[in-house]
C-alpha cells in the first residue's frame, strides 16, 4: 500500500513537472490505473512489479522530456509514448471495469489474474526501453567524454550533467545596448547589475548568459544562483553555498567541492536578487557569505555577475556597476503593445507609461490589466486618472512604480468586486514561500465561499499564479504586499485558519505516514510559519509551538534532510518546560493528543536539530546540538533523555574514530541510567551493542563478544527492535571476521540478511550483502564478492540506500584496483557521485571516502601525480567533516606515493 501511495504521488508530481502534453497523458493514466489498484484490487501485491514499472516510466518521461517543447523532443521518444498511451488505455479500461463489477455486486475488492499483470509488465519494460533510447545515445557519449578526459588526467568525479542555463526571454525590448556593455565588460572583471525591483536585472541576466560570445567562452559552464524564492531571514552561508551546489548539479555542500568543481574550467555565475544574501539572517553569516563571494571570484577561472537591488559590493574584488536605468519611450510602448495592442494614439500611451516610469515589470502588469478587463484606451486612461495622484512620487519607496501598478490592479472592477478577499488571499499567498496549496483553499479561508473563483481571478491579472498545484506569485509582488520595502515582514492578516491546518496536519503526521509526499511540498511554509510563531512565543505558547516545531524537524529528518534556518530562534528560547496554557493567538490550535509526552520545549527541537544535523552528516555540529540538548534535558530533570544524548554523542564520536571519548561518554550516560533508575532493559542492551562496537575497533574481541551477547539476546528475546537486532548480528559477524572464522562471519551475516528479507527491507538486505562480500573476498573468492556487491547496489537504489549503493560501487572499485583494473575501477567511483546525484544522502560524509578510494587506485595506477593530489584532497575533506580514520590513512598514503 505504501508504495502504490508513493507511486501515484510521485507520478501526479512529475506530470506537474513536464511541460509535454503527451507526456502528462501518460502520466495521468498511469497514476489512475494505480490508483483503481489501490482502492479495490485485492491482489496488490501482483501489482508489485507493474508500481516498479510505473516509476521507472516516471524517471524516464522527466529525464527524456523536462524542460523541453513539444518540437524538442526527440521522434522515437514522441512515438513510443503515443504508443505507450493506446496500451495503457486499454489496461485502464480494464482494471476499471473490473472495478465496476466489484461495485455492481457490491463486492470491496476485485481480483486481477496475474497471467495479464505479466503481459503488462513484459509491454511496459519495451515501452521503458523506448522512451530510453534518447538516454541511452546520451549516456555513451557522455561515458565516451570522461574516458577521453581520464587520459588526460581530468578530475571529473565530482561533475555531473548540470543543468542548462535558463533562455533568453522571448519578450525582450530595449535593452541591446546594455547586454553588448556588459559583455565587454566581462571579459576583463566582474558585473552587476543594480536597479529597482522589477526593473528588468534578471530578464538581462538571462539575456547574456545566452549571448553568442558568453556561449562561446563557457558553453555548458554558465550557471543562474536564485535567490528570488527565500527570504533574507532564511538565508545562512550554509543554505548560500547549497544554492550554488545545487545550480552546479552537486551534491556536495562543501565550499571546497564548489570551488574545485568551479577551478576545473571557465566558469560564469550569476547571482540573481542578491539583495537577499546580502541582508543575511546574521552579520556573521552575511561576513562569511561576503568571504565566500570573494574567494569565488578570486579564482582565475571564474567570472561573477550579481542582479541586486543593494549597490553595496565587495571591495575585494573587481566590479563594473552597471546600473539598469528604465525603458526609452519606444520600448516601453512595443513592451505595453505586445500585450495590450493598441492602433494609434501613441501620444496618450506614451504619457500612461510615462507615469509609470516606464517601469518594465509596471508596464507588464498594466498591460494585464487592461487585457483582462478588455478596456478600451479611454477606459483605461480614466482607470489611471482615479489613481495617480497618490500612487507615484518621488522617493515613496524603492517599489514605487510597481506599487502604482499593483494597486490600480487591485483597484480594477474584476479586484474591486470580490471586496476584502482578494487582499486577504494574497497576505496569505506573501506570507508563504511556497504559496497556498490548491488542497488547502477551503482550510486557509473557511469563510469565503467562492475561494477558488478569487484565486482564479488573482491569476488571471498576473497578480498570482499556479506552480505544481500551489498558488504564489512573483517575489517584487510578494515584497509589496508584505510591505517589506517599510522594514515590515509580519502579516497584517490573521493566521489562525492557516496555523490550524498545518499544526493539524503536523499532528496527524506522526499517527500516519504518507511516505513523506506531504513535507516535501509544504516544508518552506511550515518553515517560515514556525518561525514566525517563535519569534512571538511567551512561555504559555511554548509548549504547543515546540510540540509543531519538533514534528517538522522530525519530518525533515526522515523525508528531506536539509538545512533549516530556525536555530537561533529555538536556541534564543527561554530554557525549561513551561505551561500548555494558550495564549490568544494559539486558541485554534490542537492540543497533542492523549498519551503523547506533554514536555515537549526547547529541549526536545535542539536534540530534534541534532537528528537532522547527524542525517546532513554535519557530525560535529550534531555532537554541539546533543551537548546543548543534554543541558536543557537536565535543567527539566529528564535524565532518560539528557542520557540519549549521551549516547547519540558517542555514536558521532566512534564515527569520527575518537573511541576513547566515545567510550567516555557511554560510561557517562551509563552512570547517569543507573543513579537517576531510568536503566531500562532496552537502554542498558543498546548501550552494550555500543560499547561492544567500540571494543571492537580497540581490538578486544573477547570483550565485544561479551557485551554483544548480552545485547543480541535481549533483543532475540523481545522482538521489538530489529535494527538493534540487526546491528547485533552485524557487529558478531565483524568479531568474528575479524578473528579469520570466516564460517562463523558468513552465519552472523546470512542471519542478518534473512531477518531483512522477512522484513522487505532493501536496504537492510543491501547492508547485508556487502557484509558477505567482505567474507567471499577474505576466502579469495573475488568474483563471487563482485556479484554480491552488484546485487547490493541493485537492492539499494531499489530502495533508496544512498550510502549502501555508494559503498557496493567503492568495494568493487577497491577489488578492481587490487586486481589491477584500474579503467573500470575510475568508472565505478565516478558512478558514485551519479548515485549522489540521484538520490541524495549523506554525501560529504561519501566524497572523502571516494576521493581516497580514488587515491588508492591512481598509486596502484603509479599515477603518483595525481595519487598525490587525491590524497591531499581528500585530507582536505576528511579533515572538513573531522573523519579522523580517513584523515590519517590519506595522510599515510600520501607519504608513500613517490615523488615524480
Amino acid at each position: 500500500m505504501v508504495a502504490l501511495t508513493n507511486a501515484i504521488g510521485a507520478l501526479d508530481l512529475t506530470k506537474d513537472l513536464i511541460p509535454v502534453e503527451v507526456a502528462k497523458g501518460v502520466l495521468s493514466t498511469l497514476s489512475t490505473i494505480l490508483t483503481v489498484v489501490k482502492n479495490t484490487m485485492q491482489n496488490k501485491d501482483d501489482f508489485a512489479e507493474i508500481v516498479s514499472r510505473c516509476n521507472k516510466i516516471a524517471k524516464s518521461i522527466e529525464r527524456s522530456t523536462g524542460g523541453k517543447l513539444e518540437s524538442e523532443i526527440d521522434p522515437t521518444v514522441t512515438q513510443a509514448l503515443n504508443e505507450l498511451q493506446r496500451f495503457i488505455d486499454d489496461i485502464e479500461k480494464t482494471v476499471k471495469a473490473k472495478e465496476h463489477r466489484a461495485v455492481t455486486n457490491q463486492a470491496f475488492s476485485a481480483s486481477m489474474d496475474r497471467e495479464s499483470i505479466a503481459k503488462w509488465k513484459d509491454q511496459l519494460d519495451y515501452f521503458l526501453r523506448m522512451c530510453d533510447h534518447e538516454l541511452i545515445v546520451d549516456t555513451r557519449m557522455e561515458i565516451g567524454d570522461i574516458a577521453r578526459a581520464l587520459k588526460r588526467g581530468a578530475e571529473v568525479q565530482f561533475e555531473s550533467d548540470c543543468e542548462p542555463p535558463p533562455p533568453r526571454p522571448c519578450m525582450f525590448f530595449g535593452r541591446d545596448d546594455l547586454v553588448r556593455e556588459a559583455v565587454e565588460s566581462l571579459n576583463t572583471q566582474h558585473i552587476v547589475l543594480v536597479g529597482p525591483g522589477g526593473i528588468g536585472k534578471s530578464s538581462i541576466a538571462k539575456a547574456i548568459l545566452n549571448e553568442d560570445a558568453i556561449v562561446a567562452k563557457f558553453k555548458d559552464r554558465r550557471f543562474f544562483v536564485r535567490f528570488d524564492d527565500i527570504n533574507a531571514s532564511q538565508v545562512t552561508h550554509n543554505t548560500f553555498i547549497g544554492r550554488i551546489a545545487g545550480a552546479l548539479s552537486l551534491r556536495s555542500t562543501l565550499l571546497s567541492s564548489v570551488k574545485r568543481f568551479l577551478a576545473t574550467g571557465e566558469a560564469f555565475l550569476v547571482f540573481d536578487n542578491a539583495e537577499t544574501f546580502q541582508d543575511a539572517a546574521s552579520d556573521a553569516d552575511s561576513s562569511r557569505i561576503a568571504e565566500i563571494i570573494d574567494e569565488l571570484g578570486s579564482l582565475p577561472s571564474v567570472t561573477i555577475m550579481l542582479t541586486t537591488r543593494n549597490r553595496r559590493v565587495s571591495v575585494n574584488l573587481r566590479y563594473a556597476t552597471i546600473d539598469v536605468p528604465a525603458l526609452e519611450a519606444s520600448a516601453a510602448r512595443q513592451a505595453f503593445t505586445e500585450i495590450y495592442p493598441v492602433d494609434g494614439f501613441p501620444v496618450i500611451v506614451d504619457g500612461l507609461l510615462s507615469a509609470l516610469d516606464f517601469h518594465p515589470l509596471s508596464i507588464n502588469l498594466l498591460a494585464h490589466v487592461a487585457r483582462e478587463n478588455q478596456w478600451t484606451l479611454g477606459e483605461l486612461m480614466r482607470s489611471w486618472g482615479e489613481q495617480q495622484t497618490h500612487l507615484l512620487h518621488v522617493g515613496g519607496g524603492k517599489l514605487r512604480s510597481l506599487s502604482a501598478t499593483i494597486e490600480m490592479s487591485l483597484k480594477s472592477s474584476s479586484i474591486a468586486s470580490l471586496g476584502n478577499d482578494a487582499q486577504r488571499v494574497m497576505q496569505i499567498a506573501a506570507f508563504l514561500p511556497q504559496g497556498i496549496n490548491e488542497k488547502a483553499l477551503q482550510d486557509f479561508f473557511p469563510d469565503i465561499a467562492n475561494i477558488r473563483f478569487v484565486v482564479d481571478t488573482l491569476c488571471r491579472l498576473s497578480l498570482m499564479y499556479r506552480k505544481l498545484g500551489a498558488y504564489t506569485m512573483l517575489s517584487p509582488i510578494r515584497m509589496h504586499i508584505l510591505g517589506t520595502h517599510q522594514g515590515r515582514d509580519i502579516p497584517s492578516v490573521d493566521l489562525t485558519h492557516v496555523r490550524r491546518h498545518y499544526y493539524t496536519q503536523l499532528e496527524d503526521l506522526t499517527y500516519r505516514d504518507d511516505g513523506g509526499v506531504w513535507i516535501g511540498t509544504e516544508d518552506a511554509n511550515l518553515e517560515r510559519l514556525i518561525a514566525h510563531d517563535l519569534s512571538r512565543a511567551t512561555h504559555e505558547d511554548m509548549a504547543i509551538i515546540c510540540h509543531a516545531c519538533y514534528h517538522f524537524i522530525n519530518q525533515l529528518h526522515l523525508h528531506k534532510q536539509r538545512p533549516i534556518s530556525l536555530h537561533s530562534l529555538i536556541l534564543g528560547l527561554p530554557d525549561g518546560n513551561r505551561s500548555t496554557t494558550l495564549s490568544s493567538f494559539l486558541k485554534s490550535v490542537p492540543r497533542p493528543r492523549s498519551g503523547q509526552a506533554p514536555s515537549y520545549g526547547k529541549a526536545s527541537c535542539v536534540f530534534a536539530l541534532g537528528l537532522l544535523a547527524d542525517g546532513l552528516a554535519s557530525v560535529t555540529e550534531s555532537i554541539d546540538l546533543y551537548e546543548a540538548a543534554k543541558r536543557l534535558h537536565l535543567l527539566d530533570r529528564d535524565h532518560d533523555r539528557a542520557a540519549l544524548c549521551l549516547e547519540y554523542t558517542a555514536i558521532q564520536y566512534t564515527y569520527l574514530g575518537k573511541v576513547a571519548d566515545a567510550e567516555r561518554t557511554l560510561q557517562e550516560a551509563l552512570t547517569m541510567r543507573r543513579k537517576y533508575r531510568v536503566l531500562s532493559s532496552d537502554n542498558a542492551a543498546a548501550i552494550n551493542l555500543h560499547l561492544g562496537n567500540i571494543m571492537i575497533r580497540r581490538g578486544r574481541p573477547r570483550d565485544a563478544l561479551v557485551l554483544l551477547a548480552s545485547a543480541r539476546e535481549y533483543f532475540e528475546r523481545s522482538g521489538d527492535n530489529t535494527n538493534s537486532l540487526s546491528w547485533a548480528m552485524w557487529l558478531y559477524g565483524e568479531v568474528e571476521l575479524s578473528s579469520g572464522n570466516c564460517l562463523a562471519a558468513r552465519r552472523h551475516f546470512a542471519a542478518r540478511l534473512s531477518l531483512h528479507t522477512r522484513m522487505n527491507d532493501d536496504v537492510g538486505q543491501s547492508s547485508s550483502l556487502l557484509d558477505l562480500s567482505t567474507v567471499e573476498v577474505a576466502e579469495g573468492n573475488i568474483a563471487e564478492a563482485h556479484k554480491l556487491l552488484q546485487d547490493a547496489f541493485m537492492l539499494a537504489t531499489g530502495g533508496k540506500g544512498t550510502h549502501e549503493a555508494c559503498a557496493a560501487l567503492w568495494y568493487r572499485a577497491t577489488l578492481a584496483s587490487d586486481e589491477d583494473d584500474f579503467t573500470f575501477a575510475r568508472n565505478l567511483l565516478r558512478r558514485v557521485h551519479a548515485e549522489l546525484a540521484t538520490f541524495g544522502g549523506r554525501s560529504d560524509v561519501t566524497i572523502p571516502i571516494a576521493t581516497y578510494i580514488s587515491a588508492r587506485n591512481e598509486l596502484f595506477a603509479q599515477d603518483y601525480r595525481l595519487a598525490r593530489e587525491l590524497f591531499l584532497r581528500a585530507v582536505e575533506y576528511s579533515k572538513e567533516q573531522s573523519i579522523i580514520s580517513y584523515e590519517a590513512r590519506s595522510t599515510r598514503m600520501k607519504l608513500e606515493a613517490p615523488e615524480l
